[in-house]
């Protein structure tokens, strides 16, 4: 089985286009963010879907992201909050027989 953990993806700041761009947060003792997969699903802080990473930009030590919102998310209501990725614990190696 496998079990969505989440992880903090940064703040959500400008829109553009329809999407939202937003900065990602340094953890202590990183000195450089881990980056998230393109495609990997984009959540608020109650864990709803809103949308996925569209693309990676920007200096190493803080990048910035896009993020192609679902259809229905209103992308003014994300301005300023904090947004997480959803990240699989583990490969799910089952074969299929």
């Amino acid at each position: 089985m496998r079990r969505q953990l989440l992880k903090r993806l940064g703040a959500a700041l400008h829109l553009y286009q329809q999407r939202i761009i937003a900065r990602a947060e340094l953890i202590e003792g990183e000195s450089v963010p881990q980056l998230p997969k393109a495609n990997s699903q984009v959540t608020d802080q109650n864990r709803m879907r809103i949308g996925k990473v569209f693309d990676i930009f920007g200096p190493v030590n803080h990048p910035y992201f896009i993020i192609r919102l679902n259809k229905g998310i209103d992308p003014t209501v994300q301005l300023g909050k904090k947004l997480y990725v959803e990240e699989t614990s583990g490969r799910d190696n089952t074969w299929k027989k």
